[in-house]
């Protein structure tokens, strides 16, 4: 796992899980990837207006770096279409491993806005800052809770027993 001040996760945008899943298993060996639906949350900002955006995501460890495979699954605005319409499926964003409050005062004090934010079921909060000009994605910061830090820890512990052939696609139930 990354130590604090790294890169956690490393987002590819696609229009076809299934198709992006094959290649990260089968191709890169990244995984096992568990694979999720994130309703429409409460409270979704996209560039300081009110939005509603579900998803489809899956998650899987490729050595200590966590990829993150997101499609989203409705028609509301957000800055994953946008990437989609802009440059087509491939690099979104990196999130960041540091405290949540120290993370948004440094990019705001980098000159980098708020492009998307909202909060998880359980209460985190998370933002995706526009560094389009810097970087050519976006970069997320989320309050990381003991129970999310638990299920990192699960999925990276799946990825160093798996033998990268079976189950490479697994539900988040399998977590627990």
């Amino acid at each position: 796992m990354q130590p604090n001040g790294s890169i956690l996760e490393l987002c590819q945008v696609v229009r076809d899980m299934d198709r992006a899943l094959d290649h990260w298993t089968r191709v890169i060996k990244a995984g096992p990837f568990f694979v999720f639906d994130v309703p429409v949350l409460p409270g979704q900002i996209y560039r300081g207006e009110p939005t509603q955006v579900a998803l489809k995501v899956a998650f899987g460890f490729s050595g200590g770096l966590l990829i993150e495979l997101l499609q989203q699954t409705n028609e509301g605005p957000s800055v994953f279409t946008e990437m989609l319409d802009r440059s087509g499926e491939g690099y979104h964003h990196v999130m960041l491993r540091i405290p949540y409050e120290e993370g948004v005062q440094r990019l705001l004090a980098e000159g980098h806005g708020i492009a998307f934010s909202g909060t998880m079921p359980s209460g985190e909060r998370f933002a995706l800052f526009d560094t389009l000009a810097a970087n050519g994605g976006f970069i997320e910061l989320m309050e990381l809770s003991v129970a999310m830090e638990a299920s990192l820890q699960r999925m990276h512990a799946a990825h160093l027993e798996w033998d990268g052939i079976s189950r490479p696609i697994r539900a988040i139930a399998d977590l627990a």
